[in-house]
């Protein structure tokens, strides 16, 4: 998976968080089915997580160093 194909994972899970936070209620109709968001919710806030962390692991780093003499 490359940093672009993250990067769409992380705003698509952003949407369906702001979606989820939009609705009046604690509760979403999916497929027929009434169900808590929470749990929903969760799942999304941990999946924006494991993408910046794999982002970060695009990102180049620095080591500082100091030699003596």
């Amino acid at each position: 998976m490359n940093a672009e194909q993250i990067v769409a994972m992380r705003e698509q899970a952003i949407v369906q968080m702001e979606a989820l936070l939009a609705t009046s209620g604690p509760t979403i109709t999916v497929g027929g089915e009434e169900m808590a968001w929470a749990p929903l919710l969760a799942a999304l806030e941990r999946t924006v997580d494991w993408c910046d962390r794999k982002l970060g692991e695009y990102e180049p780093f620095e080591v500082r160093s100091q030699g003596t003499t």
